[in-house]
């Protein structure tokens, strides 16, 4: 490629890392198929399929794609597990760029408000939610913490 030439940047985005599967086929900053779906610990039975038909629908080759993206965590291991295994490995396969993104910072970069303070909780299990604060001018964590369920609500009763 010459300097000057441009190579649209063809994405393959997958989160795996809590109960919600989302799979996205994006041309730039253009989303061209997705899907979310809601399974309980069916991840690894519906991922590739998932991944198969959003290809086809943004007609799509597998050697089209320049980057995937995958959610690294927080979250259930055994999702994380599938989702980074399916993309390194299709990151490998195809030789082109791998990405892991943090899932709260995903779900913070849906604010798009500057200089505004967010925050995001996540199941933690065991009566435990996972909190982290995250400035959107710079998106990235500020502070992270585990803390008890009856803390949290006793926290929201003040």
């Amino acid at each position: 490629m010459n300097e000057g030439d441009y190579r649209e940047m063809n994405v393959l985005a997958l989160d795996t890392s809590n109960r919600p599967l989302s799979v996205a086929v994006m041309a730039d900053d253009q989303v061209l198929a997705t899907t979310t779906v809601t399974v309980n610990q069916k991840h690894a039975a519906q991922l590739l399929p998932i991944i198969e038909e959003l290809m086809h629908t943004a007609k799509l080759t597998p050697r089209d794609l320049t980057r995937v993206v995958v959610a690294d965590g927080p979250g259930s291991y055994t999702g994380l597990r599938i989702g980074v295994t399916t993309a390194k490995t299709l990151a490998s396969t195809l030789n082109i760029e791998l990405v892991g993104v943090s899932s709260l910072a995903a779900i913070a970069a849906n604010v798009t408000t500057d200089q505004q303070l967010v925050t995001v909780l996540f199941d933690g299990r065991n009566d435990n939610v996972l909190r982290v604060f995250i400035a959107s001018l710079i998106n990235s964590p500020l502070r992270s913490s585990l803390i008890n369920t009856s803390r949290l609500k006793t926290y929201c009763k003040n």
